[in-house]
């Protein structure tokens, strides 16, 4: 407990600063006139973990080796998902996201929360949401990061053919995994270069990532198991967690 309670005042501190930032200022800097390279990652986060920050740190630093343009990330919290449960409030997710990204921020990285799915009523779909993008953001290339999972079952996404056409996604899939629309398997490549450089594609990133979810750590926090869920998340995200008393009773999760 003495852990806990020390961590949390060290990011309390973080958050203290964080609250006299506009949501611009510590998150992207917005450079006029400039085509970017937007990276988004999306889910409920609930709560936020490694295998999240792997995944948008692989594809920036993979990116960034491979252009000069200016590459930022996004994460984007949904209300709820078509697929899942309603999630934890939007303040705790929002604040454990807050403390995830600071150390990231701090190391130069351009890493933002986008709230604009949270204000909408559920079910939310991404490409309703990727077509606000689009008309917000006409000459920026837009990246959305899925796992392997997403990736299997993207033909039962909401418009996937548009999606597909809109976006160019980065799946994270492992070397077993194939999508399981024909649609899908024609337009993926292992090929980095191919991908940067043609629209509607979908780069089939092995990266190793850590096999974690969510739901995993919330069952090790409900049942007490706290130090196994340690190496799982930031720290600070832990102390708030365990500070705030989340995932106490799944029950209201199920």
């Amino acid at each position: 407990m003495g852990f806990v309670i020390n961590t949390w005042i060290s990011c309390t501190v973080l958050l203290f600063k964080l609250a006299f930032l506009s949501h611009n200022d510590y998150n992207i800097k917005n450079l006029k006139n400039s085509i970017m390279i937007r990276l988004y990652l999306g889910g409920s986060f609930d709560p936020i973990h490694r295998a999240h920050l792997q995944m948008v740190l692989s594809a920036y630093d993979t990116i960034h080796q491979k252009t000069a343009d200016t590459v930022t990330v996004h994460l984007l919290p949904t209300a709820g998902n078509p697929f899942k449960n309603a999630p934890t409030s939007h303040a705790h997710r929002i604040v454990m996201l807050k403390l995830a990204i600071t150390p990231l921020i701090k190391k130069g990285m351009n890493i933002s929360i986008d709230e604009r799915e949270l204000s909408l009523i559920p079910p939310i779909y991404t490409i309703d949401t990727i077509r606000q993008l689009k008309s917000t953001y006409p000459d920026d290339r837009l990246i959305f990061i899925i796992g392997g999972d997403s990736l299997a079952n993207l033909h039962q996404w909401k418009a996937y053919d548009e999606l597909i056409y809109q976006v160019k996604l980065w799946a994270f899939d492992r070397v077993d995994t194939t999508p399981a629309d024909e649609t899908v398997a024609t337009k993926c490549t292992t090929n980095l270069d191919e991908f940067l450089a043609n629209d509607h594609t979908i780069y089939l990133d092995h990266t190793p990532i850590m096999n974690i979810s969510s739901s995993q750590i919330r069952t090790l926090i409900a049942d007490g198991r706290t130090k196994l869920a340690a190496p799982l998340m930031d720290e600070c995200v832990l102390a708030y967690i365990c500070t705030e008393g989340l995932y106490q009773n799944l029950k209201n999760m199920l």
